[in-house]
């Protein structure tokens, strides 16, 4: 499957972007660019932010000509394999300049003045203070949008009991209102829809049940958001048996939604969703460890991939060799803590040791830790997207994040973390600042902690 890009002409771009770039897990998003400027020329540091920016020999000269001589205060020059040492090591404070086509999954790009990024839809070039000519013949590549694909990986969405009921009252579209610009930014739009569609499916009523349906009609809320990729690994997907399965395949082939990690046999229920945009190719998998096993799929009835990680690792490998990015979605066992557990750790660390170069857990409820490496990332768990846990069992299911990845000419090359929160039990808007600083802090603490552990 094919989705087109958006071409801009070569003479719309001739002017290199440059990104300012910190470890991953920095907690502040943007800087002004009268505190950029003060920093280049003056020296004075971003109080919080940045004390240091290091820049190659031709950075520096590029930028120089367009903010004047820089300050040896806080400019320091380094090789790229400097600045690669300095921010994997995730001291605060210390930051750089890079073209943005050089930028890795484990650095965080960081705005000026929340200006769009060279891969957004909204980007202007003649407004970006960071779009810099290149001086005396030195060379930077610039960055191309007919490169760039960006892929949006969401969590649970269970269109069911409490948020299928304000569905009923309010429109099928009101989950996704507060953030449809967020999946129409995104040229792949992920969904992990877990209950099944049916046209059998009860009038959604007040009543907390464990048995899962959607009325068919709602899956007009996927035509409002733009998805067109559909991840059905669940394991609620069978909860009024096979039936409302087999209506969900069928419903999703005839609408046109491409889908992966369930089929009418085992055999299609393990094929690979192929995807190719702007020349980045995709492969994306998923699977189901956790069960219940009368949701998997046999050879005589629709359900569910089962997780074979031998198979999966096979796969995986000779999927990368042939030039595929393979993103996975896994189904796993639910834990309410933010730090995975020892053997989900070594499932997912597996996979992406395979090739895999982004892991994405399906099934928490409750959002997990990430572990960022140059050129793939693991998430544990994104939390729930559309589902109504209003901080039910435990305080911070309604935390959501909404993963953003940014891939360039066949290589991923950052990852956002959108931040969502969940309101009214049925519709998720975007996090304040001070909601996410909070989130991020505990998120990126966990990581962090966990990370100096192993």
């Amino acid at each position: 499957m094919t989705f087109a890009g958006s071409l801009v002409p070569p003479e719309e771009i001739s002017v290199p972007s440059y990104s300012i770039a910190c470890p991953f897990f920095t907690l502040f998003d943007s800087i002004s660019q009268k505190e950029f400027t003060n920093l280049w020329v003056k020296g004075t540091p971003i109080e919080d932010k940045i004390a240091t920016l290091l820049v190659d020999t031709t950075t520096r000269t590029n930028f120089e000509s367009k903010f004047g001589k820089s300050s040896n205060l806080r400019i320091k020059i380094a090789s790229f394999d400097q600045i690669q040492k300095e921010l994997s090591q995730n001291d605060q404070g210390i930051c750089a300049i890079v073209p943005t086509v050089s930028l890795q999954p484990n650095w965080k790009r960081i705005s000026i003045d929340g200006l769009p990024a060279p891969w957004d839809k909204d980007y202007d070039q003649q407004k970006d203070p960071l779009a810099v000519p290149t001086v005396n013949n030195e060379s930077t590549s610039p960055f191309l949008p007919e490169k760039a694909t960006t892929l949006l990986m969401t969590g649970t969405t269970a269109l069911t009991r409490t948020t299928a009921y304000k569905m009923m009252l309010n429109g099928i579209n009101y989950p996704g209102e507060k953030l449809r610009d967020v999946f129409f930014n995104s040229d792949l739009r992920h969904i992990s829809n877990e209950s099944s569609f049916w046209s059998l499916c009860p009038q959604p009523v007040l009543k907390t049940t464990m048995q899962f349906c959607t009325p068919d009609t709602y899956l007009s809320l996927f035509d409002y958001l733009g998805i067109n990729l559909v991840e059905l690994t669940g394991n609620h997907l069978r909860d009024y048996d096979w039936p409302p399965l087999l209506e969900t395949l069928t419903l999703l082939e005839k609408k046109g939604y491409p889908y992966y990690g369930a089929g009418r046999t085992p055999t299609e229920a393990a094929k690979v969703l192929f995807v190719e945009h702007n020349g980045n190719q995709f492969a994306f998998l998923g699977c189901n460890i956790a069960g219940p096993d009368h949701v998997f799929v046999t050879e005589q009835l629709p359900g569910v991939n089962r997780c074979d990680f031998n198979q999966m690792e096979k796969e995986i490998r000779e999927l990368t060799e042939q030039g595929y990015l393979v993103i996975v979605s896994l189904q796993y066992y639910e834990i309410y803590s933010r730090l995975p557990s020892e053997r989900q750790e070594a499932d997912f660390q597996r996979l992406s040791d395979a090739g895999a170069v982004v892991i994405s857990g399906s099934q928490a409820h409750y959002a997990q830790t990430m572990i960022p490496s140059k050129d793939r990332f693991i998430h544990y768990g994104l939390g729930n997207l559309f589902f109504d846990q209003m901080d039910r069992p435990i305080t911070g299911t309604r935390q959501e994040f909404l993963d953003r990845y940014v891939f360039y000419d066949g290589k991923l090359i950052q990852v956002e973390l959108k931040t969502a929160l969940l309101m009214d039990y049925a519709q998720p808007r975007l996090m304040t600042d001070e909601e996410r600083y909070d989130f991020l802090n505990e998120i990126f603490s966990c990581a962090e902690s966990y990370d100096k552990k192993h």
